[in-house]
């Protein structure tokens, strides 16, 4: 009888250890969902995919960040002390998360089509001040979509066929593919270079760099541009 009692407590230890352990929650960059492919002093940038009926692990943020979304998809977002909530994303949507302090969190995909999202955290403040106005000028070829004192989230939208003209950066930032497509980049010294471009492909643009870019495939390329302050 002894022996039957404790052989019960010592599985009701290994169950309960074994649920600590699946809630034990980790750091962003251990989630398998979140791939990290791009990292400097500025940034970080995770391409996020979670297929229909998949969950991730619990895992921390420490870090404002914006999102991307590259797809339609229905989340469930549920925080580590609180109440799950259901969200319809829409493709090509930004959306910026606070986070004064240490968020835990876990995403299950409750819909029907892949939750597909580029994140990027923002890993410093920065005072840019005397480059705001010419950040804004320089911007006004593309749609504001969101601003705060922390980042500036820039839509731009090309034709088949479209080009931008030769513009220089004031702000250095993350472009974010929304869609597929091809691409002539040309440098001002008259060089250019064609580029086969997927969607979430991302790239690190620094202040200062001019080029255009010229749509020469058949169909729309959208571009957000994300430029941390």
């Amino acid at each position: 009888m002894l022996q039957r009692v404790a052989e019960i407590i010592c599985l009701c230890c290994l169950v309960v250890g074994a649920t600590a352990s699946a809630q034990s929650a980790v750091a962003i960059e251990q989630e398998p969902a979140h791939r990290l492919v791009l990292q400097n002093v500025n940034v970080r940038v995770f391409d996020v995919w979670l297929p229909p009926g998949e969950e991730s692990l619990w895992h921390v943020h420490r870090h404002d960040g914006i999102s991307v979304r590259l797809a339609d998809a229905t989340i469930e977002d549920e925080p580590k002390d609180g109440q799950a909530e259901t969200f319809r994303l829409r493709r090509g949507a930004v959306a910026y998360g606070s986070t004064p302090t240490a968020r835990t969190h876990r995403v299950r995909n409750v819909g029907e089509t892949t939750f597909h999202n580029i994140y990027i955290e923002l890993l410093t403040d920065r005072d840019v001040g005397e480059d705001r106005a010419a950040a804004a000028a320089a911007a006004s070829a593309r749609r504001v979509e969101f601003e705060n004192d922390r980042v500036r989230a820039l839509r731009r939208v090309l034709a088949p066929g479209e080009s931008t003209g030769m513009h220089t950066h004031a702000s250095s930032g993350a472009a974010v593919l929304v869609t597929a497509g091809r691409l002539e980049i040309s440098s001002p010294e008259g060089v250019a270079r064609t580029s086969d471009v997927n969607t979430g492909t991302v790239q690190w643009i620094d202040s200062g760099t001019t080029h255009s870019l010229k749509n020469i495939g058949d169909a729309p390329i959208e571009i957000v541009d994300i430029e941390p302050k």
